[in-house]
């Protein structure tokens, strides 16, 4: 979406109410949705290439590892971004008051977020880590996004939010470990499925979070290219180093060509990704904005089936219901 499309704030003021013409206010509520299912698909597939990356006995250095490369081309991106203001002498920060608690709920967003759900691929799977992450990505969004945004929580939010805390006992219920299908390859490195089911709904709380502030920062002073490079920084720039004085040198020059070829397919689909969702999130609400991206649910759950063979039983099945009927039922407003 260019600059005149999206009409960015200014690098003196926020962004302020404008009077629009129904048309014109259509026409970029489609544009943002559409940008919206775009990033949901693409984060779909870097979620695809994660649960390839992710090895029940791994280990949690591997799991850091592969969540902080991953971030890498979000943060090349970001660097090319800000040189390109640089050359043309526009600023690229606001004021440190604005800037450190987005620097604070990214590096939330990144050990709370990316770190916890990697580790619970590699304990559950995707099939069942995706619903539970994005059923308490919609809870805790709605609650922050009251207690931040001053959103209002309306009779078809609070029933959203009872159906999806009813899906995740019925997902939790029917999560199985994936050390079970490999029994050879157990070790003190294999996580259990209560973990797992701990670890998604984690990763799902700090993102919705961490959501509300980016809607929140994209929405005034923070350009999108400072919020693109300090959540970027968070998972290159802390995750990769501290993966490194876990994990043995010899595991990194073990990795193949293949599992390199595959973490920079999830690092790029990742960075189309947040980009998209986070110039869609300048217009859309947080709960439409959820909503849209939880398109992933499908989309992970049927390659997790053909690509990895994962199983979902009734009740899994009965979850993922749930899930869906939560979204349907979510305020849209």
């Amino acid at each position: 979406m260019s600059g005149t499309e999206s009409s960015p704030a200014t690098d003196a003021v926020p962004l302020a109410p404008v009077e629009l013409s129904a048309e014109a206010a259509a026409q970029i509520q489609s544009r943002c949705m559409l940008l919206g299912l775009f990033a949901a698909v693409t984060y779909s597939v870097a979620n695809l290439a994660l649960r390839g990356l992710s090895k029940t006995d791994g280990g949690t250095g591997w799991d850091m590892w592969v969540a902080g490369t991953k971030a890498f081309p979000t943060f090349a991106v970001a660097i090319f971004l800000f040189t390109r203001r640089r050359l043309n002498g526009l600023t690229t920060f606001p004021e440190w008051s604005l800037v450190w608690p987005i620097a604070v709920a990214a590096l939330f967003n990144q050990l709370g977020g990316n770190f916890a759900f990697q580790m619970s691929l590699r304990a559950i799977g995707l099939a069942i880590s995706v619903p539970i992450c994005f059923s308490t990505i919609i809870c805790s969004g709605a609650i922050m996004g009251r207690i931040i945004l001053k959103d209002q929580v309306s009779v078809r939010t609070a029933i959203s939010i009872g159906l999806m805390i009813a899906s995740i006992a019925f997902l939790s219920s029917s999560a199985t470990s994936r050390a079970s299908d490999t029994p050879e390859t157990i070790s003190r490195a294999a996580l259990s499925v209560p973990a797992g089911v701990a670890l998604s709904m984690f990763s799902g709380i700090c993102y919705g979070v961490t959501g509300v502030y980016i809607r929140r920062a994209v929405r005034s002073h923070m350009r999108v290219e400072a919020t693109l490079f300090l959540f970027s920084a968070a998972g290159f720039l802390v995750l990769c180093p501290i993966s490194l004085c876990i994990l043995p040198l010899s595991t990194i020059t073990a990795i193949t060509p293949k599992e390199w070829l595959t973490i920079a397919t999830a690092g790029t689909f990742n960075a189309i990704g947040f980009y998209a969702i986070t110039h869609a999130m300048r217009f859309l609400t947080i709960s439409r904005a959820n909503v849209i991206n939880a398109s992933q649910n499908a989309l992970c759950a049927v390659g997790a089936v053909f690509l990895f063979g994962e199983q979902m039983n009734i009740i899994g099945i009965i979850g993922f219901a749930l899930t869906i009927a939560g979204l349907l039922a979510l305020d849209r407003r």
